[in-house]
C-alpha cells in the first residue's frame, strides 16, 4: 500500500509539474505578443505615420486566433500613449478592416484590406477633424501610411507562418529579413522610453547585435546591425549618422565571436568609444553608454542553450545528422536482409530437411497402342474395331498402379496375363512408361515449383530494393511520404505519426492546422482528400477513427486513421467422423492472418485412419507456416505438392480447400487441390467455384488456379469435404437438397452456430454419409459501430 501511494504520489506530482509548465509556456506566449502590439503600436514613421498595428492585427487574426484579445489589449495601451485619438483612430482602422474581410461579395487579400483599413480610417477622422477634405501634407502621411502598412503586411506574413511551421519550415533570407525589419519598427517603438540613464531602444539593440554576432559571426551582426540601424535611422532622420556606428559595431563583436562573450561585448563597445571622440554631433551620451553596457552585463547571463539553439538554426549540424540517417539506414537493412534470410532459411528446411526420401506416384494417361502390341499377330483382336478391351485393362492397370492397394495391383495384372499372350513384355513395357511418365511428371513440377519460388523470392528481393531507395537511400521515411502527399493535396499537416505500420492494422495520427471548420467539414475533408492519399499510399482503406481539438501547445486538429475492416466474418463448422469414430481424416482451421484477412482451410486426407488425419493436418499446418512468411499461396500449394510427392515412408495424399477472405475490399480468393465446390449463396442465387487440379501429392504433374469472386454483405459461403455425398446416389440430387436446406435456414433467419446442425441431421436423414466429413459455413456483414442505433439492413424500426 506504501509503494502504491508514493506511486500516486509521484505521479500527481508529474502531472502537476505538466500543467504548470504548460501554463508557463502559454503565459510566455501571451506575454509575447501583448508586448510586440504595444511597441509597434507606438512606432512613428516620419514623425507622422503609425501603419505596424493593423498588419500585424491582421496576420494574428488569421494565424494565431488564441492571441488576438492580447494584440488587442497591448495594442489599444501603446495608441493610448500617443495620445487619445491615436488610439480611436487604430479602433476605427480594426473595425474597417473587420467590415472589409467580412464583405461576401468580393475577398481581398490581406494586404489589400488593411490598405484600405488604413485609408478610410485616416479620411474619415482626418476629413471630420478638418471639417473638410485634409490638407495636402496629411493626405501625403496617409498615402505614406497606406504604402508602409501594405509591405508591413508581406513582413508579417513572412515572418508568422502557421504556428505549427514556425520552428519547422526553416529560416530563409526572406523570412529573416522580414524579422529584422520588425526588430526594427519595434526598437522605433521603444525610442522614448527611458528610465533615468537606461534607454530601452540602444539596450534592446546592442544585446540583438552581441547575439548575432557570437552566434553568427561577422556576416549575421553585420546584417543585423546595418539593416535594423537604418530602418531605424530612417524613421528618425535626425539619427542616420547612427547608421555607421551601428554597422561598425556589428563587424567589430564579429570579429571576436571565436574568442568569448568577454572579446564579443568588449569589441561591440570599441566602435562607440571612437565615433564618442570622431563625431561630437552624435547623440552617444550617458544614457547610451549606460544602456550598452547593461546590455552587455545581460548577454553574460542569457544561457548557453539559447546560443546553440541560435547556432544550430544558422549552421546546422549536418554531419551528425548524417551519422544518424546512416545509422537508422544500418538498422532498417539488417531488419530486412534478416527477415529475408530467415524466409529462405525456411524453404531449405521445408525442401530439403524434412523430406529426403523419394516416392514415386503414378499418373493416369492416356492409352494407346505400345511397341508390344503393334508388333503382335493378336494386334486386331485386341486393339481393332472388335476389341476385347485391352485399352480398359491398361487403364485399369495404371490407376492399380498410382493406388496404395497391393491387391488391386495384383488383380491388374492377372487380368492383363489373362487376356495378352505377350503378358511379361507389355508389363515391362508399361512399368518403363509409368517410369517415365512419372520422373517427367516430377521433373516438369520441380521445374515449376522452383520458378515460382524463385518468383517468391525475387518478390521479396525487390520489396527490399524498393525500400532501400525509397526509403534508406534517400533517407525518405513513411511520415515523409505523407506530408509530401498532403502538401500536394494542399493539405495543411504539420506532424504525421504513425503508430502501427502493419498491414491491416494501421494506426496513424495526423495533425491539421485549425481554419474554424466545424466538425462536418473535417469528416468531408478526410473523406474527400485525407483517406484517397492513404489508400494510394498504404494499398488499403483507412477510416476515420477519432477527431478531436487541441487547444495546446496552438490550436489544431487532430485526426486519428486506422485500417478500415469493412466487413466482418462469423462462422461455424460442422465435423464428423465416419460411424462417430474418434479419427477423421478431415482437418480444418480458420484463423486471422491480420485484422482484415482471413484464411479458411479444409483439407481431407485419403481414407479414415491416422495416416490419412496425419496427412491432413500436417498439409494444413505446412501451408500455415507457408503463409506466415508471406508465401505466395499458389507458389506454396505447388511447393507442398513437391515435397509431399517425395516422401516415400507413407503413399499418402490429401486435398485442400483454401480460401483467403478479404474483409476490407470484400473478396474471396480460392484455391482448390482435389476439393470440392465452394457455394457461395447470395439471396436465391447461387455461385459456384469449382476446381479442376489433383489432390496434394497425387499427380506429377500439378497445376493450380486462383478464383477470385467479390462477396457482397450477408453472403453466406459453404466449404465441403467430399464425404457428406454418398456414391449411391445422384450427386447432382444431393447437391441440389443440401444447397435447399441451407436456403431455408438462411431465409428464415436461423442463428449461423444452428444451421449446419439441423441441416447435416435433415440430410442425414434422407442420404446416408457414409465418409468422414465436413462442413465449414461463413458469412460476411458489414461492421456497425457499437453505438449505431440501427442495422444498415434493418427492415423497420418499432
Amino acid at each position: 500500500m506504501a509503494n502504491i501511494e508514493m506511486i500516486n504520489e509521484k505521479t500527481s506530482w508529474q502531472s502537476f509539474t505538466e500543467r504548470f509548465s504548460i501554463k508557463k509556456i502559454s503565459f510566455f506566449i501571451h506575454l509575447f505578443f501583448l508586448l510586440l502590439a504595444l511597441f509597434l503600436s507606438r512606432a512613428v514613421m516620419f514623425e507622422a505615420a503609425v501603419p505596424f498595428l493593423l498588419p500585424f492585427w491582421a496576420i494574428v487574426k488569421q494565424r494565431y486566433e488564441n492571441e488576438k484579445w492580447f494584440v488587442l489589449t497591448g495594442g489599444l495601451i501603446g495608441a493610448l500613449t500617443l495620445g487619445v485619438g491615436q488610439a480611436l483612430i487604430l479602433g476605427l482602422q480594426i473595425i474597417l478592416y473587420e467590415l472589409i474581410t467580412r464583405f461576401r461579395f468580393w475577398k481581398f487579400p490581406v494586404g489589400i484590406s488593411v490598405a484600405l483599413s488604413i485609408f478610410f480610417g485616416q479620411f474619415i477622422w482626418q476629413g471630420i477633424a478638418n471639417v473638410g477634405i485634409p490638407p495636402l501634407i496629411v493626405q501625403l502621411y496617409i498615402y505614406y501610411e497606406v504604402v508602409l502598412a501594405f509591405f508591413m503586411t508581406i513582413f508579417m506574413r513572412l515572418f508568422f507562418v502557421q504556428p505549427h511551421r514556425f520552428w519547422t519550415i526553416g529560416w530563409s533570407y526572406e523570412r529573416v529579413g522580414a524579422g529584422l525589419v520588425i526588430l526594427a519598427m519595434v526598437l522605433t517603438g521603444v525610442q522614448s522610453i527611458v528610465v533615468s540613464y537606461f534607454g530601452l531602444f540602444p539596450f534592446m539593440l546592442h544585446l540583438a547585435i552581441c547575439i548575432a554576432a557570437f552566434t553568427g559571426g561577422v556576416p549575421i551582426a553585420a546584417m543585423v546591425a546595418t539593416i535594423v540601424g537604418a530602418l531605424v535611422g530612417v524613421a528618425k532622420l535626425s539619427f542616420t549618422g547612427m547608421i555607421s556606428v551601428y554597422a561598425m559595431t556589428g563587424v567589430v563583436a564579429g570579429l571576436f565571436s571565436g574568442l568569448g562573450r568577454v572579446c564579443v561585448v568588449i569589441g561591440s563597445i570599441l566602435p562607440s568609444i571612437f565615433f564618442f571622440f570622431y563625431d561630437a554631433t552624435l547623440p552617444l551620451d550617458t544614457v547610451y553608454f549606460v544602456s550598452i553596457s547593461i546590455a552587455g552585463i545581460i548577454f553574460f547571463v542569457l544561457p548557453q542553450k539559447l546560443f546553440t539553439f541560435l547556432h544550430d538554426v544558422i549552421h546546422p549540424k549536418r554531419d551528425e545528422v548524417l551519422l544518424q540517417r546512416q545509422q537508422w539506414l544500418t538498422e532498417h537493412t539488417t531488419e530486412k536482409l534478416e527477415t529475408f534470410q530467415s524466409f529462405v532459411l525456411f524453404m531449405k528446411e521445408l525442401v530439403f530437411d524434412r523430406f529426403t526420401s523419394t516416392e514415386t506416384v503414378n499418373q493416369v494417361r492416356k492409352i494407346e497402342p505400345c511397341a508390344t502390341c503393334m508388333s503382335c499377330f493378336r494386334y486386331d483382336r485386341c486393339w481393332g474395331e472388335k476389341n476385347n478391351h485391352m485399352d480398359d485393362l491398361i487403364q485399369d492397370w495404371f490407376i492399380a498402379k498410382s493406388g496404395i492397394k497391393e491387391s488391386e495391383q495384383i488383380l491388374a495384372e492377372e487380368r492383363i496375363k489373362q487376356k495378352c499372350v505377350k503378358s511379361t513384355k507389355l508389363l515391362e513395357e508399361l512399368d518403363y512408361q509409368l517410369y517415365n511418365d512419372k520422373m517427367n511428371g516430377q521433373f516438369y513440377h520441380g521445374k515449376k515449383m522452383i520458378a515460382l519460388q524463385l518468383k517468391d523470392l525475387s518478390n521479396h528481393l525487390n520489396k527490399l530494393m524498393e525500400d532501400m531507395k525509397e526509403e534508406t537511400l534517400s533517407f525518405k521515411t513513411i511520415e515523409e511520404e505523407l506530408e509530401y502527399q498532403f502538401k500536394r493535396a494542399h493539405v495543411q499537416c504539420f506532424q504525421i505519426d504513425v503508430l502501427n505500420n502493419t498491414m491491416g492494422e494501421r494506426v496513424i495520427i495526423c495533425s491539421f492546422a485549425k481554419k474554424n471548420k466545424t466538425y462536418e467539414d473535417q469528416h468531408l475533408l478526410c473523406e474527400r482528400i485525407i483517406l484517397p492519399i492513404l489508400y494510394d499510399v498504404f494499398s488499403e482503406p483507412f477510416q476515420v477513427e477519432k477527431i478531436s481539438e487541441q487547444k495546446t501547445p496552438f490550436a489544431h486538429v487532430q485526426i486519428r486513421f486506422r485500417s478500415a475492416v469493412r466487413y466482418e466474418i462469423e462462422y461455424d463448422i460442422y465435423s464428423r467422423a465416419k460411424n462417430s469414430a474418434w479419427v477423421s481424416g478431415d482437418t480444418h482451421a480458420i484463423f486471422h492472418i491480420h485484422p482484415g484477412l482471413v484464411a479458411v482451410m479444409l483439407s481431407d486426407g485419403m481414407g479414415q485412419s491416422r495416416e490419412a488425419q496425419r496427412e491432413s493436418r500436417r498439409l494444413v499446418r505446412l501451408m500455415r507456416e507457408c503463409l506466415s512468411y508471406n508465401m505466395n499461396p499458389e507458389t506454396a500449394m505447388h511447393t507442398l505438392h513437391y515435397v509431399i510427392s517425395l516422401n516415400r515412408e507413407v503413399d499418402m495424399y490429401a486435398t485442400i480447400d483454401f480460401a483467403l477472405v478479404d474483409l476490407q475490399k470484400g473478396a474471396l480468393w480460392s484455391w482448390k487441390a482435389g476439393s470440392m465446390s465452394t457455394y457461395i449463396l447470395r439471396g436465391e442465387r447461387l455461385l459456384k467455384v469449382d476446381g479442376a487440379a489433383a489432390p496434394v501429392g497425387f499427380m506429377p504433374v500439378f497445376s493450380i488456379e486462383t478464383e477470385k469472386v467479390n462477396l457482397l454483405a450477408d453472403d453466406f459461403v459453404v466449404m465441403v469435404s467430399d464425404g457428406v455425398f454418398s456414391s449411391e446416389f445422384e450427386w447432382e440430387e444431393q447437391e441440389k437438397y443440401f444447397i435447399s436446406l441451407i436456403k431455408s435456414r438462411i431465409k428464415n433467419e436461423m442463428p449461423i452456430e444452428v444451421i449446419l446442425y439441423d441441416v447435416m441431421e435433415q440430410f442425414g436423414q434422407r442420404y446416408t454419409v457414409e465418409d468422414d466429413c465436413t462442413v465449414i459455413l461463413f458469412t460476411v456483414a458489414h461492421v456497425v459501430p457499437k453505438w449505431a442505433v440501427f442495422s444498415p439492413l434493418s427492415k423497420g424500426i418499432s
